[in-house]
């Protein structure tokens, strides 16, 4: 009898050590405990009088077949256009943290007509 192989794992877990650099765990259990007992939210700007809520926070989750790590995601919502609500990888704290200021500056600018 012919054994089938196994996929591979589309999907590679990651937390955060002390300072908050990604590190793989092998074990998904472990990774969920992490992930519901740990803030995964860095940063939320709240644009009060548009309602334009941009967010950077931890995912924990790379995806093997792109090959991208984009563990950490900066999202805006609320935008009256549905299409300007986008979503920005990013494979560090540092990257997510400078994309996040970059959007809500240029978000800033075009309600202010700057």
């Amino acid at each position: 009898m012919k054994s089938r192989s196994v996929p591979p794992q589309c999907e590679r877990f990651y937390v955060l050590d002390a300072k908050n650099r990604p590190v793989e765990v092998f074990d998904r259990s472990e990774w969920s405990r992490w992930m519901a007992e740990n803030e995964l939210i860095f940063r939320r700007t709240l644009l009060e009088e548009s309602g334009v809520t941009v967010t950077t926070r931890f995912r924990g989750v790379a995806d093997t077949r792109t090959g991208e790590s984009a563990l950490f995601v900066t999202r805006i919502a609320g935008m009256a256009v549905q299409d300007d609500n986008e979503s920005y990888g990013a494979s560090t704290l540092g990257e997510a943290l400078e994309c996040h200021e970059r959007i809500v500056q240029k978000i800033l600018r075009m309600l202010t007509g700057q």
